[in-house]
């Protein structure tokens, strides 16, 4: 996916945009926008550089263990694992969640787990291995989820410990946008068709969201996407830079933001003994209150804050506050392949106090041009984000599990 559309600094105005269609033309080099006068400076390429003289904390051991609840999981090879390891070693990661075999309709692939739990398992106390659903065949009328169950039992018993990420951007689990930015691309490149599938409380998932509790396996859902995706896109989208690259307002068909999360939250009620983790805040980074509201009417509902670091320290009172209430519900997550400056950066923002810093060209800040600040978190909230939370999540789903 494309994540720098075409954009201009005066205003911050939208430039034409192509036809998906068409070629955009190649981005001038570094060394030519670093000249441009101005007004000619497109805003996909403004890069601000703090001029304050303020302390800069250089975070490389969290201060407390930390378990991070949202890792795709990429090693394909034992020595690939053992560098992540490695890794987590020196950033003060106890463990981590791996999700495996997450797949939609036809890009599910038997042995996708198998092949993953392999390696991974080599340390059975540093991974917590998920699978995903074999949601094939979800766009044809009369589905069943007995293929589905039949796979999720499978891969418990062969020792996986939870589900995720599952996905809802609008077309349900199971479901594909059509190609496009944010879409699926079919054979060559040319847009896939659409494939309708179930969102969260829809009746054909009752039995699966039973069975992950009878088999006390905490699933990590992810619903909507950033909301600014699904504003209009204009000089006043507060978010336009990357609301942009991630457009969902020219979707036509797609469940909207508001009743994702209305969707999401009715099959928790639906479902007490589940036990479901949010990824990304619910994308709720916009209104804690709301997802507070959320938390204190479902206990069984927990959420991580994998890649909305930037969303949610650019307001760093409100998010503290909401984390020293509430902290005990987040859990830590990253959403990013595993370096030294992702867990540097995130225990910045997490810990230090300090103010007005930048690093945007780095994963999870995309396209925002907000300067984030720290959050400076007391140690008991700490404690709960980076690893408490976690270990409760995991304990209440095996606690309603049967057998």
């Amino acid at each position: 996916m494309n994540r720098r559309q075409v954009m201009m600094l005066p205003g911050a105005a939208l430039a034409p945009i192509r036809g998906r269609g068409q070629t955009p033309a190649p981005a001038p080099p570094n060394a030519a926008i670093d000249t441009l006068p101005p007004d000619q400076v497109m805003l996909k390429d403004y890069r601000p550089k703090s001029v304050y003289k303020i302390h800069v904390s250089e975070i490389v051991k969290a201060r407390f263990p930390v378990i991070d609840c949202h890792h795709h999981a990429q090693s394909r090879t034992p020595e690939q694992v053992d560098q992540e390891i490695k890794i987590m070693d020196a950033a003060g990661l106890e463990a981590s969640v791996a999700f495996m075999g997450v797949g939609e309709g036809p890009t599910y692939r038997a042995g996708a787990f198998d092949d993953g739990y392999k390696i991974y398992s080599r340390y059975p106390k540093r991974f917590y291995v998920y699978t995903g659903l074999n949601m094939s065949g979800a766009g044809q009328p009369g589905w069943r989820p007995d293929a589905t169950i039949a796979e999720l039992e499978r891969s418990h018993k062969a020792g996986a410990v939870g589900v995720g990420e599952l996905h809802d951007k609008g077309m349900g689990i199971g479901g594909t946008m059509p190609g496009g930015p944010g879409g699926r691309q079919g054979q060559g490149g040319a847009p896939r068709a659409p494939v309708q599938g179930f969102h969260p409380d829809a009746p054909q998932l009752d039995a699966i969201w039973e069975k992950c509790a009878d088999l006390g396996m905490p699933v990590n859902l992810h619903v909507s996407d950033p909301y600014w995706s699904y504003l209009k896109q204009d000089r006043f989208n507060d978010g336009l830079m990357n609301g942009f690259s991630w457009r969902l307002d020219d979707k036509p068909g797609i469940m909207q933001h508001n009743e994702l999360i209305v969707s999401y939250e009715a099959a928790a009620k639906k479902h007490p003994r589940t036990v479901f983790i949010a990824s990304h805040l619910l994308n709720l980074d916009y209104d804690l209150t709301r997802l507070a509201g959320i938390f204190e009417r479902n206990p069984n509902f927990y959420a991580d804050i994998s890649a909305r670091f930037h969303e949610t320290c650019t307001i760093p009172r409100t998010t503290a506050d909401f984390l020293k209430k509430w902290g005990h519900r987040v859990v830590y997550g990253t959403d990013i392949p595993f370096s030294q400056h992702l867990f540097s950066l995130t225990y910045r923002i997490l810990e230090s106090a300090d103010e007005h810093f930048y690093d945007q060209d780095f994963y999870f800040n995309f396209n925002y041009h907000w300067p984030m600040y720290g959050l400076a978190l007391p140690d008991d909230v700490l404690r709960k984000v980076y690893h408490e939370s976690a270990l409760s999540a995991f304990k209440l789903a095996r606690s309603k599990a049967k057998g």
